[in-house]
């Protein structure tokens, strides 16, 4: 068990997608195992299994020896074919037995943030592969010169489509100085998730970096928006913050407008001093810019003058329009 509550907590929230992948994983082994045991399957056996499938209508008028012969319940792999299989078995039985640790990463020292995620990817990359292997094998469609790559450890950057949009989800450990939010765009692709767990003394918005208009980006000090990010059907991208931290959310569901996407809820004061390798200038940088973006183009005051929500330029024109022809006793129908 994570002795970080904030890992825990990090897991908690990735459970659907989580248990997405180990239900993928769970399948195919089954699905692997059930295979090798109907290819070794003598000729009685099969006889049998025959006589099962066809059933009593059929016990008197088909022969279960000679129609096994005719329509095996598998088809036939090659020596090749089946060793692919069982290297795929065995990677399949291991991520399996696991628990947690395919989905958790720490950076570690002598190590920065994107290696370490790639690192983690890669080894649930040949999962991945492994799952593609047991279709290709019990089809009979195996051919190792094209697909025995597909069970060696490849980096998220080579996966294709498909791949990515099951990519496994991935908590990780980091230290504040260590966190350089950049590398965290090369794997806002498909449906990744990734949470950091951000420990000791951090930059106050190193996730500003990664908001783009189709990325789920969450910067927490309690929690308060991991349950968003499980449902979301493009990448997303969340940190645990110490406090003190800004803490806000990019939602690409909540409009066509940076401004409507983006909710600050706490943004401090730039940092007069460096962090690891990042100036204080570069820090204030990410405030900066996260404060512009959230920045709504309008607020049209309320009745009496108290505050009103701000608005996009197109109704702001609409209210201001209905306004000036209140004030001057026109009607919009006159």
């Amino acid at each position: 068990m994570p002795s970080d509550p904030r890992v825990a907590a990090a897991l908690a929230a990735l459970q659907q997608p989580i248990a997405e992948f180990r239900a993928a994983v769970q399948a195919a082994l089954a699905q692997a195992d059930a295979f090798v045991l109907a290819q070794s399957a003598d000729k009685a056996a099969q006889s049998r299994l025959a006589g099962v499938e066809l059933g009593r209508f059929a016990e008197k008028h088909v022969d279960p020896a000679r129609f096994a012969a005719l329509f095996p319940a598998v088809v036939p792999a090659d020596a090749t074919s089946m060793k692919a299989l069982e290297k795929a078995r065995t990677i399949l039985k291991a991520v399996s037995s696991k628990g947690d640790a395919p989905f958790l990463a720490e950076v570690t020292t002598g190590l920065k943030l994107g290696a370490t995620i790639d690192a983690a990817l890669a080894a649930s990359g040949s999962a991945l592969g492994a799952i593609i292997i047991t279709e290709l094998v019990r089809g009979g469609r195996y051919k190792a010169a094209e697909h025995a790559r597909l069970l060696d450890p490849t980096e998220f950057r080579a996966w294709n489509r498909a791949e990515r949009r099951f990519a496994p989800p991935l908590v990780v450990e980091v230290n504040g100085a260590d966190l350089y939010a950049g590398a965290l765009l090369d794997f806002a692709d498909g449906r990744e998730k990734i949470v950091l767990v951000v420990r000791g003394e951090a930059p106050p918005a190193p996730l500003a970096r990664c908001i783009t208009p189709g990325t789920f980006v969450v910067q927490t000090v309690d929690g308060t928006g991991l349950d968003r990010i499980a449902g979301y059907e493009g990448p997303a991208i969340a940190a645990m913050m110490p406090e003190g931290a800004a803490v806000f959310m990019h939602d690409p569901a909540a409009g066509k407008e940076a401004w409507q996407r983006v909710t600050v809820r706490h943004l401090p004061k730039a940092p007069t001093s460096a962090l690891g390798g990042m100036s204080a200038w570069q820090m204030g940088e990410d405030l900066r810019m996260l404060a512009d973006v959230a920045r709504t183009p309008f607020a049209v005051a309320g009745e009496g003058g108290k505050a009103a929500p701000a608005m996009g330029s197109s109704e702001a024109v609409d209210r201001i329009a209905q306004w000036l022809l209140g004030a001057s006793g026109i009607t919009s129908g006159s």
